[in-house]
């Protein structure tokens, strides 16, 4: 027994050794080239994780999964990885993202016909002078923002029929006079889906805020469509309008299952004025998308592209230029992001990645042998 523990240590540390140590390498070098956050970025993030949340949800809220889980912590170990930037200079500190969502729902009445169910999505993200988990430091230059979704829902899994209602908080923690203002916010939200159509929108106080459509065509075998054929490569589309202060603007997603529901490209523009913004290409190597590898392209507002990539494995997603990153924490480029994550949602017994075509393979899955082989079928 003592041979084997030994022995399993050295072939296991073998395994690890050199990936751990590249990835080593890369954060302790990888802050050479990055680029400094600004303050206007990390104030104009709010709308981007508000719509991120329903988002989500949106993509979480289909006819009988029974519940969504997703926790994510951002790390960034070096204070010169993503610096500050304000009127001031650049200022050495720790950007962070931590986020947790969940979401439940059951069968309730006689029948069991309908489900309630409870979503809630919190983020606190920022940037402090010292590294934390839970506490931060509060001194200067030290902007700390919460935003909370919450609501709960209704559904009919049969026929293919939802709704939803629920509440946004946006609560700023701690700001500094180098950040534009920014007050606590209360949102208000509802949702409503039938069949591959759903429907979403927010006010705040009397006005909308905005407005989504979103038409999943893609047949999916893990919602009761097909498996295979042409049926699972028709495209996805999400099309929301916002009513900012300033303008109204109008964001458009497409995606595209390009080969067996493995190989995914995904192309998101703004309108009037941008136009493309990104562009990825995700593969899956298992439909229940619990792994991924992904390139990206990411257009920038001042004019040429980044590229970039990242992996994505259970409890781990690292990143280099990655277009997720970019859009979502403060435009955060040149440096290698390190989330430590876990995310899955479950259907009955089985589990699965957000948003995909088919479960993952269970462990009593297996291939029953011809009869007459001398061994007999495996339960």
């Amino acid at each position: 027994m003592f041979f084997i523990w030994v022995k399993s240590k050295y072939i296991f540390g073998m395994i690890f050794r050199k990936p751990v140590l590249f990835l080593f390498v890369l954060l302790n070098v990888s802050w050479l080239f990055a680029d400094p956050v600004s303050v206007d970025d990390i104030v104009k993030t709010a709308p981007i994780t508000r719509d991120r949340q329903l988002q989500e949800f949106q993509q979480t809220f289909r006819p009988g999964v029974n519940s969504y889980f997703n926790l994510g912590i951002s790390y960034t170990p070096l204070s010169s990885q993503l610096p500050l930037e304000s009127p001031y200079g650049v200022h050495n500190g720790f950007a962070f993202r931590h986020h947790t969502t969940v979401f439940f729902s059951i069968p309730t009445f006689k029948e069991k016909s309908i489900d309630l169910g409870a979503f809630w999505s919190a983020e606190r993200h920022g940037w402090d002078t010292e590294d934390f988990l839970f506490f931060p430091a509060y001194e200067k230059f030290s902007f700390i923002r919460s935003i909370q979704t919450g609501g709960i829902t209704i559904s009919h899994p049969k026929l293919k029929l939802g709704g939803a209602l629920g509440v946004q908080y946006l609560n700023v923690e701690k700001t500094d006079n180098v950040y534009p203002d920014q007050s606590d916010s209360l949102y208000f939200w509802g949702h409503a889906y039938w069949s591959k159509i759903a429907i979403q929108t927010s006010f705040y106080k009397t006005k909308w805020r905005h407005v989504r459509l979103a038409i999943d065509l893609e047949s999916k075998a893990l919602l009761g469509g097909d498996s295979s054929g042409w049926k699972t490569y028709l495209p996805n589309f999400d099309v929301a309008l916002f009513n900012e202060e300033s303008k109204d603007s109008v964001k458009v997603t497409w995606e595209q299952n390009l080969y067996k529901q493995l190989l995914y490209s995904r192309v998101t523009a703004f309108f009037p004025d941008r136009g493309f913004s990104s562009a990825t290409l995700t593969l899956y190597p298992d439909p229940s998308r619990m792994f991924g590898l992904e390139a990206s392209l990411y257009r920038k507002k001042e004019g040429g592209y980044v590229f970039g990539g990242g992996i994505e494995v259970p409890f781990l997603r690292i990143a280099y230029n990655q277009a997720y990153d970019i859009e979502n924490f403060f435009g955060a480029k040149g440096t290698v992001i390190v989330e430590l994550q876990l995310a899955f949602s479950t259907l009955g017994k089985y589990f699965f990645g957000l948003n995909a075509a088919k479960a993952a393979p269970m462990e009593d899955e297996q291939v029953k042998l011809p009869s007459g082989s001398g061994i007999g079928g495996l339960k």
